[in-house]
């Protein structure tokens, strides 16, 4: 899961036509998102699967002598297949499906694994044919059917593989009959069978989908202050203790800077709550716009208290972003005739700035550490008449800060 709510958290639910027509999220990142999110949640089916089918093959010498009368050539045979194959072929799966270090080669290995193992299940059954032991037509169709229901493989993606074994499977059987009526028979039964297991991978993958955008949606909206969209609290916490711990791993710098709306309650009472909320939204656009870079992010605190945070800025530098932004609040020039001063609304900030070493299991530690240093210097700034940025040192970086540079 990314540790902000990505830019595509409003699409539509449900799914739209086209998403499930195509079965692909209009927003690339969301799409790139849920299918990463749909593999690593694919193990346990793909193991279940494979546990099946080895206990399968390893159940047949059980009956297919003892209680069938298999003739000895076929069951020769049938064993190199089941022990030489398809066995091997269900281990080197499961190695990939559990493997970390294999996981960029899991679904071409899946691909490969499932059509040598629908193959072999094919071969069965032909040598089935010329031995005069019947073997049930549908078994490599079973084995298809599997992985659309088990696999988890993106539909469009296992489908025109499973399309071509299943042409090969037709092909074989039929041959292997000489095109008799019973084997044209038994080929539209495998091809009823497996159109209704494409369709439930179908169905299955449509209701991943929705279930997954849902989820999402419910996700980012806990961690969304309602009014103004920004990263809530909550939030706000997880991802500066992620961004100091990056840090320490990194040895990059941290700053953070809190904001306090300057004389909002006398604002709210003035003009009203709607233009109040208003207000705040109008803010929290400035503060969204004027954090750019992906691990920068700003966030809603409190009522009228923001919080911004850069990453790897130096020490020379981020002050005077902070300070930026925090002028830039004024420069919105929203009125304000209750306020002392300019007559629109502005705002005071704590800064504070800090460079490794600290050892990341300490992130939480310091990230506390640093929100407080902010909050002190925020209530000195407001002290010595708001409208303006101290930093956590006590000095104020807007005396090197051109007014022109501020906009």
């Amino acid at each position: 899961m990314s540790p902000l709510p990505p830019r595509w958290s409003q699409l539509p639910v449900p799914l739209n036509r086209r998403e499930i027509m195509s079965l692909k999220f209009a927003a690339r990142a969301e799409e790139m998102e849920f299918r990463r999110d749909y593999d690593d949640g694919a193990v346990p089916s793909r193991v279940a699967m494979l546990v099946i089918g080895l206990l399968m093959i390893l159940a047949t010498p059980l009956y297919d002598v003892a209680l069938l009368g298999a003739p000895p050539d076929f069951v020769a045979y049938t064993r190199l297949l089941q022990f030489g194959v398809q066995v091997p072929t269900l281990l080197l799966g499961m190695l990939v499906v559990l493997s970390p270090a294999l996981q960029a080669i899991k679904v071409p290995a899946m691909l490969v694994g499932m059509l040598i193992f629908g193959g072999s299940l094919s071969a069965e059954y032909v040598a089935g044919v010329r031995h005069g032991f019947s073997v049930p037509h549908d078994v490599a169709t079973l084995a298809i059917s599997a992985m659309c229901l088990l696999g988890r493989l993106r539909l469009y993606v296992l489908a025109p593989w499973a399309f071509l074994l299943m042409l090969g499977i037709t092909v074989a059987q039929v041959g292997a009959h000489q095109a008799s009526p019973g084997a044209l028979y038994d080929a539209i039964a495998i091809w009823m069978q497996f159109s209704v297991a494409l369709t439930a991978a179908y169905l299955l993958e449509t209701s991943a989908r929705e279930n997954w955008r849902q989820n999402r949606l419910l996700e980012t909206e806990a961690a969304q202050d309602a009014l103004t969209r920004l990263p809530n609290r909550r939030q706000f916490d997880e991802v500066l203790i992620g961004r100091v711990r990056e840090a320490a791993r990194e040895h990059r710098s941290i700053a953070l800077m809190m904001i306090d709306v300057d004389h909002f309650k006398a604002y709210n009472d003035h003009y009203g709550h709607p233009a109040g909320d208003e207000c705040l939204r109008r803010i929290a656009q400035w503060l969204r716009e004027s954090m750019r870079r992906p691990q920068d992010f700003c966030a809603r605190i409190g009522g009228e208290e923001f919080v911004a945070v850069w990453f790897d800025a130096d020490a020379e530098t981020a002050p005077l972003l902070a300070e930026r932004l925090r002028a830039g609040i004024r420069e919105l020039a929203i009125e304000h005739g209750q306020a002392q001063g300019p007559g629109v609304v502005t705002a005071s900030g704590g800064f504070v700035f800090k460079r490794p070493p600290w050892p990341e299991e300490a992130a939480a530690a310091v990230a506390s550490e640093m929100v407080d240093a902010a909050d002190r210097a925020l209530y000195a700034a407001k002290g010595r008449g708001r409208d303006r940025l101290l930093v956590s040192d006590g000095l104020d970086p807007a005396r090197t800060v051109p007014p022109a540079a501020r906009r």
